[in-house]
């Protein structure tokens, strides 16, 4: 059901501030991972149609074209796609995101999508998440049925998703008990990695509390110790919050390529993948953030919490090492 085609079609409608625009300007001008004279290259060799006819590239679009692009011998990367169901209803779908895929697509990832995945899986194109997990993230997720639902909720969602539950490994040894941060996050558009996330006095209000739940003085498959675990609860939702903060006081998550070593192995992601020296090094192949647990208010009926359990492999060796009475 997942396994992606070799032959992909994207489908774009031509924004009204493009009306007038050629054919390959209004390309270029949207979809920037081609350059313009790459979209006329495409267009020359067939496989962009315009309201289903092959055009050239000075062709005039006006509002409301549909265009297509046909991508042969298309390749993703592989990602993880066996999620959990938690809950189901005619309005709401609450899953477990494995980590490793993106919710929506991303520059490389188009068809196996976690919402791609679990409509294919339900038969339903309608259904949509109500919220969002980074890529690298696993966990609950509240997802709406039809598009009726998502539009009479997701601007209510805080009523629906009350509490929500994050386990972290992070290094070092944690201090004890409840840690509270509330340095204000805001990215730096000085800084070489521009979606990273730093405390800024003229950032936005943030809140996440820390509760130590263990550490450990031995090394766990390439985690070296001394590292914690951590239970993280979000009283704001600010890009990159927990990532930010617990990095910012100096316990960055194992295996977080963007706020562990200084961002170097996001950095060398983006020029191509990582060996599996740099994932030794990370300590583990995703970042070791996964949201286990959270309280839900279906509308119509009480309140419920509901756990995940469905950790990556290299966090599973870790939490199944956490007393049991914890939890």
């Amino acid at each position: 059901m997942n396994e992606v085609p070799s032959t992909l079609f994207f489908e774009s409608v031509v924004r009204n501030e493009q009306r007038g625009f050629f054919l390959v300007d209004a390309l270029a001008a949207r979809f920037t991972y081609l350059s313009r004279d790459a979209w006329r290259q495409k267009i020359l060799n067939g496989v962009v149609t315009l309201n289903g006819e092959v055009a050239s590239p000075e062709t005039i679009v006006q509002a409301k074209d549909k265009i297509v692009y046909r991508v042969d011998d298309y390749a993703e990367p592989e990602v993880p796609t066996h999620f959990e169901t938690l809950y189901r209803d005619d309005d709401f779908l609450i899953l477990s995101k494995p980590a490793g895929i993106p919710v929506h697509h991303t520059g490389r990832i188009f068809y196996n999508t976690f919402t791609g995945v679990v409509r294919r899986a339900f038969q339903n194109d309608e259904i949509s998440p109500m919220h969002r997990l980074d890529r690298d993230t696993g966990g609950i997720m509240v997802l709406a049925m039809n598009a009726d639902t998502l539009k009479r909720f997701e601007k209510s969602l805080e009523h629906i998703l009350l509490r929500k539950l994050y386990l972290c490994v992070v290094r070092g040894s944690f201090p004890e008990g409840e840690t509270v941060c509330e340095l204000p996050l805001a990215e730096d558009p000085q800084h070489k990695i521009r979606i990273k996330m730093f405390p800024r006095e003229n950032g936005k209000p943030c809140k996440t509390v820390f509760r130590k739940v263990a550490e450990f003085r031995e090394n766990i498959g390439d985690i070296e110790a001394p590292f914690s675990v951590v239970e993280a609860e979000l009283f704001t939702g600010r890009k990159h919050q927990i990532r930010a903060h617990l990095a910012s006081l100096g316990h960055p998550i194992v295996g977080d390529k963007l706020y562990d070593f200084d961002g170097s192995f996001y950095l060398k992601l983006v020029e191509g993948p990582l060996s599996e020296d740099d994932f030794r090094i990370l300590g583990a192949h995703t970042q070791m953030l996964f949201a286990y647990r959270a309280q839900i208010a279906i509308p119509g009926k009480n309140s419920e919490w509901f756990m995940a359990a469905n950790f990556p492999e290299e966090m599973r060796q870790v939490v199944q090492k956490i007393p049991q009475k914890w939890f």
